[in-house]
């Protein structure tokens, strides 16, 4: 068996479910037409990516055994503090000119927290944009929040965003896209120094029609290990969680993965492959498991470096770097399921992406279909590590079929 070639090809999967360079360049222009929108019918507003398409990790979502569109995630920044706007007035302004407008008021679903601007697809894909209303956080609330942190040079970008309540009213709740996207890219760094310039090169190569040259090629479009290996977990969850009872409940959030995976990174070496960084990353969450059965004091003592993942007085911790009062963990506090079905998943990705790298083809590709799903693996792989069907001679008579399914 090669094992170089098996992680190659395990990586041509993920490339494969990656947003492409037409429906980047697409997305931009949308969200960019947007704002000259928004700008043009009295709103003084910024719209600037979060989530994976900030991050550089966009992965498109699975459904059961059925690709989705993409989901893309912006924030809409009106030019005000959020002591001078309620949060229902900055909803009810964006959502008043969005619906006042041939082109998008069609396509316009609302939610409690975002609007969604569905697109049309193109070749069988499509997206959609959710926008998320804000204005810029107190300096009051800013100058806390840095106190409180570890990275308090992240905290001056800030902004409040409208969150519904259970008493049926919006309030006020503080978010950061852009300190995590900039403390994100501080880890991600490390790893571009030695991001494989063949990728851009191939990425060149196969949409000539976009670019001029390798040069052209946006850095949102190069992908790092610490990228891959994340794209990897989430479209992994996605399928994993899928077929688990109450899955859309209890699966962990992207803020999660990437959080977690990014910490971890900071500690490996960035030169690793991305398999290879995603089997030290694995070692690293079966450690943290051990805090399911483990005391916290003998865990701390003997684990005393590791704190991505820990549990304080009975409760989970998972910290938010740019914003020190966000507990991402907060739900696995509320339901035992969460962190229970969390590392169960985990221990699912060592076993089909992991120890799988040394079955034999069969068995490999079956591990493979788990992970990410049979539709996936064919249009990826075709036929390769498939067993050969045993040969058949038939004395005459009509034709059968060696296998029927």
């Amino acid at each position: 068996m090669n094992i170089s070639e098996r992680q190659a090809d395990l990586l041509k999967i993920i490339e494969g479910l990656d947003i492409s360079p037409t429906m980047y360049k697409n997305a931009v222009e949308k969200y960019e037409n947007i704002a000259h929108y928004l700008e043009t019918h009295g709103l003084e507003a910024t719209i600037y990516p979060q989530g994976s398409f900030a991050l550089g990790t966009v992965t498109r979502p699975y459904s059961k055994d059925k690709d989705r569109n993409y989901d893309l995630d912006f924030i809409c920044q009106v030019n005000a503090i959020k002591g001078e706007i309620s949060p229902k007035e900055l909803r009810d302004k964006i959502k008043d000119i969005l619906e006042g407008c041939e082109l998008y008021g069609g396509r316009l679903t609302t939610y409690d927290e975002c609007f969604t601007i569905e697109y049309a697809n193109v070749g069988g894909v499509g997206f959609s944009i959710d926008i998320v209303p804000a204005a810029d956080e107190s300096y009051e609330t800013k100058q806390r929040l840095r106190a409180e942190s570890d990275n308090p040079e992240l905290l001056w970008t800030a902004i409040s965003i409208p969150r519904y309540s259970q008493q049926r009213v919006y309030n006020w709740i503080t978010n950061n896209p852009k300190g995590y996207r900039q403390w994100f890219l501080g880890i991600n760094m490390l790893y571009s120094i030695f991001s494989q310039n063949d990728y851009r090169q191939r990425l060149f190569e196969n949409n000539r029609g976009i670019f001029n040259s390798v040069e052209e090629i946006p850095d949102e479009l190069n992908r790092t290990s610490l990228q891959r290996v994340i794209q990897i977990l989430k479209y992994h969850r996605d399928v994993y969680y899928s077929k688990v009872k109450y899955g859309d409940d209890i699966k962990p959030i992207s803020a999660i993965i990437n959080t977690v995976v990014a910490r971890i990174a900071s500690k490996a070496d960035p030169s690793s492959s991305p398999i290879e960084l995603l089997e030290y990353v694995i070692g690293e969450f079966s450690i943290y498991a051990k805090q399911m059965t483990q005391d916290e004091l003998d865990f701390r003592q003997k684990y005393s470096d590791r704190s991505v993942i820990r549990k304080t007085s009975g409760k989970w911790v998972i910290e938010n770097p740019a914003n020190p009062e966000d507990n991402l963990a907060d739900k696995w506090n509320q339901d035992s399921r969460i962190p229970t079905t969390f590392f169960r998943w985990v221990a699912a990705v060592k076993e089909q992406l992991i120890d799988s790298l040394q079955l034999s083809d069969e068995s490999f590709r079956a591990k493979a279909e788990a992970a990410f799903g049979s539709s996936v693996i064919k249009r990826s792989w075709g036929s390769k590590y498939n067993a050969e069907p045993a040969r058949t001679f038939n004395s005459g008579g009509t034709a059968k079929p060696w296998r029927t399914q």
